[in-house]
């Protein structure tokens, strides 16, 4: 697990079955999708220290090709 200082913006998707909340966290490492984990927080902006624990990548390696 990393701890990271940085901003998250968080917004409202109204999805097919309900709304759900995705966020994009700006670090001076990079920026990352936040898709779990902030169900409760209302849109807007917060800055504080964040720690990840999983990060995934964007796409996947089959055959040396991405």
């Amino acid at each position: 697990m990393i701890n990271l200082t940085g901003t998250i913006t968080v917004k409202t998707i109204n999805g097919r079955n309900d709304d759900f909340n995705v966020g994009r966290l700006t670090t001076e490492i990079g920026e990352f999708n936040i898709k779990e984990g902030i169900e409760e927080y209302l849109p807007g902006q917060y800055a504080g220290q964040f720690s990840i624990s999983r990060i995934y990548p964007a796409a996947y390696t089959v055959g040396g090709r991405y």
